[in-house]
């Protein structure tokens, strides 16, 4: 298991005490049980995530690293938001070459967009260049991470359906992969 994928069960798990018991917090023999790791991974992996903020570590007075461990609010954030989640910890993929099947969804959608009866004129032409943009981006070799999130964060704004839609497409493994990549350079996750 990746360093990512670990960090990324931790905070499932954290996640799922926080939502049973809020104050609740995870051993470090709960977290080895479970994610059967070294108690050496485990450490590494926890005081990752609490230096970006994500978790908070119980400290004995003395003695080992850490005793207990919770999810802070923007870790319970990141596990509530898939995307995100799949762009901070993603899983590793081989292939770096965007699959055709993620252009032609895009694609699918701006026809969606275009012949839906719901929407104005004005809010088509709007959410359809959004898309584009998205499209556009994803084209390049390397896309912008942050370009993306603000012109998606503007779609969520605009109409939450086809930022669902969008989103959906965006998962694609070899899309988080690279978006994770552009989020690890361009803000240092």
């Amino acid at each position: 298991m990746t360093s990512s994928q670990i960090r990324r069960k931790i905070l499932q798990m954290l996640y799922e005490r926080f939502r049973d018991h809020p104050y609740g917090r995870i051993t470090p023999k709960e977290f080895q049980e479970n994610l059967d790791i070294s108690l050496k991974e485990l450490q590494f992996n926890a005081i990752y995530l609490e230096e970006k903020g994500l978790i908070e570590l119980q400290k004995p007075l003395e003695g080992s690293l850490f005793v207990g461990a919770r999810a802070t609010p923007k870790g319970i954030d990141i596990v509530e938001d898939e995307y995100q989640l799949d762009i901070f910890f993603p899983t590793p993929v081989t292939k770096q070459a965007i699959p055709a099947s993620v252009f032609e969804n895009l694609r699918n959608l701006i026809n969606e967009v275009d012949d839906s009866d719901e929407l104005g004129e004005k809010q088509r032409e709007i959410i359809t260049e959004e898309i584009k943009e998205v499209q556009n981006e994803l084209k390049k070799s390397e896309p912008s991470y942050s370009l993306l999130k603000k012109t998606t964060d503007r779609l969520k704004e605009r109409n939450p359906d086809v930022y669902k839609k969008l989103t959906v497409i965006m998962k694609d493994p070899t899309v988080t992969y690279i978006l994770s990549i552009a989020a690890r350079k361009e803000i240092g996750i």
